[in-house]
């Protein structure tokens, strides 16, 4: 397995979700550059992560202009590749990631999270005749079609609120209000699968959740959720979704966000309690990490809570040695840091 030699021998770690391209796109636009390489290589490689999910996300304020923003958000991003070739590299499966890590530079799969971008893409034709939702599928199969190109492999339906597709518990959610997931959220997951583009329920609500599990029938991922019945909160897994995704071969990675681990002060212990209960619900083969550090976004966007001893990516070797001392074994840590998240993307 490739290592880190300066972060005292620990497996390299996949981190399941990340916002560092919004750090990336939010810099570049006030002028930086190489912002990948100066700003997040030196701590992510000293820190012993060297591979990520990371997320276009459009922020809140963008929400109106969906695919503008998520054109800036991809163009920043693969601009700041170029300018780093030396240190990160835009990987689609296992091979190219491990070719990737042997030559000592950090492996990134692309996602989305939050496809509202799709109800919004402009198609082209006279179509004013045609009603908004008949146009769906053909918007779906444009962009999706377009961001697979670039390196799609990973998808969330929505983030916070209802769309077009499903809805997530976001604001003030009701679940007696929610649609779940809609006919043309169906349709999506159906073709998300058919292109081999990894499904995620996180940020789902419940019966959008359970809409996805009977909508296609193989692998389906939580990245970054936690377990209910430890912190009840709706972004949260209840004990029958975190056993439909161990029965389906997926992982749930655990989130380090303190609202989700626990109900007032959350800390590192927490984190792993959630970790230890997903595994006693599901395997040890089923659990990841999906940290979704906040440092990464700023500050203006709200998400102050913090986790104690697990803030940022300098905590992650302390995560690791606090995983020892509890009990894991070194193979079971090296599943849960690494190899359970690379089986997805394999």
């Amino acid at each position: 397995m490739f290592r880190i030699d300066n972060v005292q021998h620990h497996p390299a770690v996949f981190d399941l979700h990340s916002d560092i391209i919004t750090d990336i796109a939010i810099r570049r636009a006030q002028g930086e550059r190489s912002v990948f390489k100066t700003r997040h290589f030196p701590r992510l490689v000293k820190s012993g992560v060297m591979a990520a999910v990371l997320a276009l996300w459009v922020e809140p304020h963008y929400r109106q202009n969906s695919p503008t923003r998520l054109w800036q958000l991809l163009g920043a991003f693969l601009a700041d590749l170029a300018d780093s070739p030396e240190c990160v590299r835009l990987v689609t499966d296992k091979a190219s990631l491990l070719e990737t890590l042997e030559k000592g530079k950090f492996g990134v799969f692309l996602g989305v999270e939050g496809m509202t971008f799709v109800e919004q893409w402009p198609v082209a034709g006279n179509h004013a005749k045609t009603s908004a939702l008949d146009l769906l599928p053909e918007r779906l199969r444009e962009s999706l079609g377009i961001v697979q190109a670039l390196g799609l492999r990973h998808a969330i339906l929505v983030w916070g609120e209802q769309n077009q597709l499903a809805g997530g518990p976001g604001g003030s959610y009701n679940p007696q209000a929610s649609t779940g997931l809609t006919p043309f959220g169906r349709y999506t997951v159906q073709e998300l699968a058919v292109r081999n583009i990894v499904v995620d329920v996180s940020h789902l609500d419940e019966s959008s959740t359970d809409g996805v599990f009977s909508a296609v029938p193989g692998v389906v991922i939580a990245s970054h959720s936690n377990a209910r019945a430890l912190c009840n909160v709706p972004r949260n897994l209840s004990d029958a979704h975190l056993r439909e995704i161990g029965r389906r071969n997926g992982v749930v990675g655990i989130n380090a966000y303190s609202r989700f681990l626990h109900s007032s002060t959350a800390t590192l212990d927490h984190y792993i309690d959630h970790l230890v209960y997903v595994a006693n619900q599901i395997g040890i083969d089923h659990v990841a990490l999906g940290f979704d550090f906040m440092d990464y976004l700023p500050s203006t966007l709200g998400f102050p809570e913090q986790t104690q001893s697990l803030e940022r990516v300098e905590d992650v070797p302390n995560l690791l040695h606090r995983l020892r001392q509890r009990g894991f074994s070194t193979r079971e840590v090296e599943q849960i840091s690494f190899y359970n998240a690379l089986r997805i993307f394999g």
